[in-house]
């Protein structure tokens, strides 16, 4: 056998013996030893929206880029769409179940998130970021964006960014074991 016709063979063989295996299974809750931070993603038009997300990592250094991960339905998405800018507010692992509850379990199309939540400043592209149970914020201005069904990619330039505490922050893991009410 030629080397091209053993190398199509071996493909051959190798995806014959997959096809009649099960589907893997998938466990959703695999998901949950991934490491995640809760963050409070911030954006502003004619108003301020803001909610709670898991999902916001340094992507690059030279310029410092961050990716965050938006909801499709979300209304601060269509807002970071819209304006092109966002902030990241990251939360400190002292954060009350209260602060997650207010950005994280109600719309921002129903409510308006900042009209009672008085622990914020603004950054210098105008946009609120949350000063309290926060150790850093970010302002970013989006430099491009990928659909991916379910969610939005943002990336991110960072235009400006400020350490606020020296607490540790808040990981999901955290958030389950320790903040999140026990059911």
């Amino acid at each position: 056998m030629t080397r091209l016709a053993t190398e199509r063979h071996s493909r051959v063989c190798w995806s014959a013996t997959f096809t009649n295996q099960p589907k893997p299974e998938q466990d959703p809750k695999a998901l949950r030893n991934l490491s995640y931070g809760l963050f409070v993603i911030t954006a502003r038009d004619d108003k301020d929206y803001g909610f709670i997300a898991n999902t916001c990592v340094q992507a690059a250094n030279q310029p410092v880029r961050l990716v965050i991960s938006v909801q499709t339905g979300n209304k601060t998405r269509e807002v970071i769409e819209k304006t092109g800018k966002f902030n990241v507010s990251v939360l400190t692992d002292n954060v009350p179940f209260e602060t997650i509850r207010h950005f994280g379990m109600q719309s921002s199309r129903d409510v308006d998130k900042f009209s009672d939540f008085k622990a914020t400043e603004r950054s210098c592209n105008g946009i609120n970021y949350i000063c309290e149970n926060t150790n850093a914020f970010f302002s970013c201005e989006v430099i491009d964006k990928k659909d991916l069904g379910s969610h939005m990619l943002f990336i991110g330039e960072v235009t400006e960014s400020k350490v606020l505490s020296r607490d540790a922050s808040c990981t999901y893991a955290h958030y389950h074991k320790e903040i999140r009410p026990k059911v």
